[in-house]
């Protein structure tokens, strides 16, 4: 049912393709911590708040991730058998589920791990997780507007560090 952090976050950068050459430099650092840090609890609720705001339009939001994400990388788009918008929902589920466990992330490190290693199995490399933390990143931003701040992309950051991260360790060890 979970097909990954890869389709969660793809979700996410769906919400916001509306401004696409503005921030484009912007996000286009790493987005993937060497050593990912823990999330504090006001860089949890910053995630919370942010990810309440995405959920009412969490349609939009996949299909301007995915479009986004197909941008930045052309390449990936063979990964993708099925339909997106099935895809998108995935993704969706999978980030409104490991937002609401981001104060206790051993609840899902087990479905992290179990969805970075079927990826493997769909082609994903190594290389797409920063990808997928540029596209989810920048649709966030495109989504939430003003209320995308320097905190807030700092949090999110983080969170995704975390995430690709534990998925990544699962995948390629």
């Amino acid at each position: 049912m979970m097909y990954g952090i890869l389709f969660v976050v793809i979700l996410l950068a769906v919400l916001l393709l509306v401004q696409n050459k503005k921030n484009q430099a912007r996000y286009s650092r790493q987005y993937i911590e060497e050593e990912p840090s823990l999330l504090s609890s006001e860089q949890i609720n910053l995630v919370r708040e942010s990810w309440k705001r995405v959920l009412p339009i969490k349609e939009q939001a996949a299909e301007l991730f995915y479009q986004r994400l197909f941008e930045l990388d052309p390449d990936v788009k063979s990964l993708f058998k099925g339909r997106l918008d099935f895809q998108g929902d995935k993704l969706m589920t999978t980030l409104d589920v490991v937002v609401n466990s981001l104060d206790d992330l051993h609840e899902v490190e087990g479905m992290l791990q179990a969805m970075g290693r079927r990826h493997i199995i769909y082609g994903v490399e190594a290389a797409h997780y920063e990808t997928v933390g540029a596209a989810l990143l920048w649709v966030l931003a495109q989504g939430l507007g003003e209320h995308f701040t320097e905190e807030v992309e700092e949090a999110w950051v983080t969170a995704y560090g975390v995430i690709a991260t534990t998925m990544k360790e699962a995948a390629y060890q």
